[in-house]
């Protein structure tokens, strides 16, 4: 945003401001209050008086408020007008890797799971229930591979069919991943660290979550196939979805893959 654009905000044009800087150049203690109330930046003040004063920077104009005892440096763009932080969509998640649009087939097709669940939440629920407007950077309708955090699929459009898409794909993929031997030593852990489990023993967290992790991240194979069929996983997607929508409701601040980040 330009100076011009930053006046406009309040209803001021450059002139305008100018006129009130150059009438209150005897009186920097209101001028300073003012610029810091409407977050009006040494530079932009710079701009502002390029006319009156040639050649003026940043640099000056603090200094100019700091010889009558202001903190100038309290006016720099970085400190008055920070840039918002932004943070990808899921570039914290240890299953950023897996993301996917949902190519199955069957039971796990993405037709077949949204013809169950509407049937259940009915259509108006569904769709409100994938939109992305709760995902960072979605609001130009676009998905970066910087909003996303993950780059194996490129930029995609911001929609309730990607959104509905991409959380079938992700979590088929997921429990497609859960092998026979790696349930059986998820759950022989449980049973040998019951106690620890239930007290939240930092050790025994920690290692069943990277068992956790190892099992979900690691592919199952033909030797060790996937301990879940096509038709259990899709019985699991479709009744936690109408679970979350019927029975909890939509929290309109959140979105469905926010529950991903388990760990």
């Amino acid at each position: 945003m330009n100076t011009t654009q930053s006046l406009a905000r309040i209803g001021l044009t450059v002139e305008q401001a100018r006129t009130y800087i150059m009438a209150n150049l005897d009186k920097p203690v209101t001028l300073y209050y003012a610029a810091k109330q409407y977050k009006i930046d040494s530079q932009m003040l710079a701009d502002i008086v390029q006319d009156r004063f040639p050649g003026v920077n940043a640099t000056q104009v603090e200094a100019f408020f700091s010889s009558y005892g202001l903190r100038g440096k309290d006016l720099n763009a970085a400190t008055l007008n920070p840039a918002p932080v932004v943070k990808s969509w899921q570039g914290d998640s240890k299953f950023k890797s897996l993301f996917s649009f949902n190519d199955n087939t069957g039971a796990l097709s993405t037709e077949s799971m949204r013809d169950t669940v509407v049937a259940k939440v009915g259509w108006d629920k569904y769709i409100q229930t994938f939109s992305p407007k709760n995902i960072p950077g979605a609001a130009d309708g676009v998905l970066s591979v910087a909003d996303l955090g993950f780059s194996q699929l490129g930029d995609i459009a911001a929609t309730w069919q990607n959104m509905e898409s991409l959380l079938y794909g992700t979590i088929s993929k997921l429990g497609h991943s859960l092998s026979r031997n790696e349930a059986q030593e998820i759950y022989d852990f449980t049973q040998n660290f019951d106690l620890g489990l239930q007290i939240k023993n930092p050790w025994v967290m920690a290692q069943f979550e990277k068992l956790m992790l190892d099992a979900l991240l690691d592919p199952a194979t033909e030797q060790d196939p996937p301990v879940l069929s096509d038709e259990e996983i899709a019985d699991a997607i479709s009744n936690a979805l109408i679970a979350q929508v019927s029975l909890v409701g939509i929290d309109t601040s959140q979105n469905l893959f926010n529950n991903l980040n388990v760990f």
